[in-house]
């Protein structure tokens, strides 16, 4: 059983380049039990995802979570809400962001390259005592920071996400 690394992803672009990672970026993930079955070689079905749009929100949902394609087991909780401001740069934050055992920023720097974004996450791994600090613009890594504490409970922001 991993470590998950717990925190925020932030992305950044058009209107249409965020839509267009949520759409072809992210896939609905089965039941657990449907995971089990997978696992073991069976067909599994996999929900559809929900999407609702208009011209100021967009929501998006999966019953079972989101899958981020193109990482070692990134996942997203299975809603979405997105309100835009109708700006030239549009900015969607999602606070319920996870990776197994710590966030890698070459595969989010592949997506960031691809779907023309920047992305930002800051991650806490509350059983290794660490956070990591990741920011990619149009596919290259800015700043992929790994910081440790001394005393994680006091110093940490937030010591009880991850772990």
């Amino acid at each position: 059983m991993p470590n998950w690394a717990e925190g925020v992803l932030k992305v950044r672009g058009t209107k249409q380049d965020i839509r267009k990672f949520l759409i072809e970026g992210l896939e609905a993930l089965p039941s657990m039990s449907g995971e089990m079955a997978r696992m073991m070689g069976k067909e599994v079905e996999i929900p559809n995802v929900k999407i609702e749009e208009d011209e100021w929100e967009f929501n998006m949902y999966s019953p079972y979570g989101l899958y981020v394609k193109g990482t070692r087991r990134a996942f997203i909780d299975g809603h979405i809400q997105w309100y835009f401001n109708d700006s030239h740069l549009e900015v969607l934050t999602i606070d319920s962001f996870k990776q197994a055992w710590g966030v890698d920023a070459t595969e989010f720097a592949e997506i960031s390259k691809r779907y023309k974004l920047d992305i930002k996450i800051y991650a806490f791994e509350r059983g290794m005592e660490f956070n990591q600090d990741i920011e990619i613009h149009k596919g290259e890594i800015i700043k992929d920071n790994e910081i440790q504490f001394d005393d994680y409970e006091w110093e940490c922001l937030m010591p009880q996400l991850g772990g």
